[in-house]
């Protein structure tokens, strides 16, 4: 009898320590996690922090879904991991194409180094996992990674208002998720005037002008990425593509064996 009265005083205590212990910290993670899998949900009740390489490894072996959601999760649970598990979390999740994911791990590792570049590149993942082209993708999921992309190219504007390749990416969510277009074209000229050499902007500048149909304004600014760097054939098959489209197939033929030249001779000095 007292045997059986101090096993059930003994699974009380246990019960209550538990709920002591795990639930507050269960309760916080189901609010970050929102609708997030169960198997995100599973890990992230631990009462230790975790190491994202050993999370990701778990999530990826069950769940094949949206990250988004779950990797919000992620990172507000490892905002202080230590950073060379931050850095492994990024190459996971580069190398399986996760690049919400590795946004998330390197926004956390901006808000603790508090630099630019850093969140500029956590700007750039966030902005192509949200313009990957995927079909069928959750919508909140995707403009939570165009604003999370924006927000990060703010910061890094914020901290180094020089930051044209920054400034870029903001010009990139201004004209492909606020579709506003003049204001990505305004921000451009700005990062123009700042570097005139700057090939990232002169081919969104070029990207912007081909959507809008103006194609010999376009080709003028291929002309200028050609100018900058000469032996790179994307700019030619670009410029070849841009005659075509204009109907001058003699030009676009021009172009198209110039550049298929130039990516013979790049291939033969790689050998």
């Amino acid at each position: 009898m007292n045997t059986r009265i101090l096993y059930i005083v003994s699974s009380l205590l246990f019960t209550g320590l538990f709920l002591l212990l795990f639930l507050p910290k269960y309760k916080k993670a189901e609010q970050l996690i929102g609708a997030a899998p169960a198997a995100a949900g599973k890990v992230i009740e631990q009462a230790t922090p975790f190491r994202p390489d050993e999370y990701f490894r778990y999530v990826i072996g069950t769940f094949t879904g949206d990250f988004a959601r779950t990797a919000a999760g992620l990172a507000m649970r490892n905002k202080l991991a230590p950073l060379d598990s931050l850095d492994l979390g990024v190459k996971l999740a580069r190398e399986n194409n996760f690049y919400g994911l590795s946004g998330y791990y390197l926004f956390w590792k901006a808000r603790r180094s508090g630099k630019a570049e850093d969140y500029y590149l956590a700007a750039v993942d966030f902005v192509r996992a949200a313009n990957s082209g995927e079909k069928d993708r959750d919508a909140q999921a995707l403009a939570t990674e165009w604003t999370m992309g924006e927000n990060c190219a703010d910061s890094a504007i914020r901290i180094q208002p020089d930051n044209i390749a920054a400034r870029n990416v903001k010009a990139v969510v201004l004209s492909e998720y606020r579709v506003q277009p003049m204001e990505a074209v305004a921000l451009l000229r700005e990062n123009e005037k700042r570097d005139s050499t700057n090939v990232e902007t002169h081919y969104i500048y070029l990207s912007l002008l081909k959507k809008a149909g103006e194609l010999d304004k376009a080709i003028r600014r291929c002309e200028k990425l050609i100018s900058l760097q000469p032996q790179n054939p994307e700019f030619l098959y670009e410029m070849s593509g841009l005659y075509g489209m204009k109907g001058d197939s003699l030009n676009a033929r021009v172009f198209l064996d110039l550049a298929v030249k130039v990516q013979r001779n790049a291939g033969s000095e790689i050998k």
